[in-house]
C-alpha cells in the first residue's frame, strides 16, 4: 500500500494521545488510595502510572490496529479519500476576490433584512402590548 505511511502516522499519534489520557486516568485512579500508588516506582526507575497508561495505550492501539487490517474494506476507502484530496485544487486570486465579495453582499442583504424585520416586530410589539 502506498500511503502505509500516513496511517502508520496516524497510529503512532493515536497511541502517543491514548498514552496521555491513560496516565492521567491511571494517575487519578491510583491516586485515590491513602497510600498513593500513582508515584510507587518499578524498579526505581518507572513510575507505576506511567507504565500502566502506556501499557493501556498498547493495548487500544493494537486492538484499534489488528481491527483495521483484518477488514480491508477500511483500507481500501482510505485509499479513495486519498485519491480524492489530490484532487482538490486550491482557487485563484480572482475567484477568491469575487467570492469574498459576494459573500460581503449577502451578509449586508441579510441585515438589512433582518434589521426590517425586527422594527416591524418590534412595532407589532409594542401595539400589542
Amino acid at each position: 500500500m502506498k500511503d502505509a505511511k500516513i496511517i502508520s502516522g496516524f497510529y503512532i499519534g493515536f497511541f502517543l494521545i491514548l498514552s496521555y489520557f491513560f496516565v492521567q486516568a491511571a494517575d487519578a485512579v491510583l491516586g485515590m488510595r491513602v497510600i498513593d500508588l500513582a508515584e510507587m516506582r518499578i524498579l526505581s526507575l518507572v513510575p507505576l502510572k506511567g507504565l500502566i497508561g502506556v501499557v493501556l495505550a498498547a493495548a487500544a492501539t493494537l486492538y484499534f490496529y489488528k481491527g483495521r487490517y483484518k477488514d480491508f474494506v477500511y483500507l481500501q476507502e482510505l485509499e479513495k479519500a486519498f485519491a480524492e484530496l489530490k484532487k482538490v485544487v486550491t482557487p485563484s486570486k480572482e475567484e477568491t476576490k469575487v467570492t469574498t465579495i459576494s459573500v460581503f453582499v449577502f451578509v449586508g442583504i441579510m441585515v438589512v433584512v433582518f434589521v426590517v424585520f425586527d422594527l416591524i416586530w418590534s412595532n407589532l410589539a409594542a401595539l400589542i402590548y
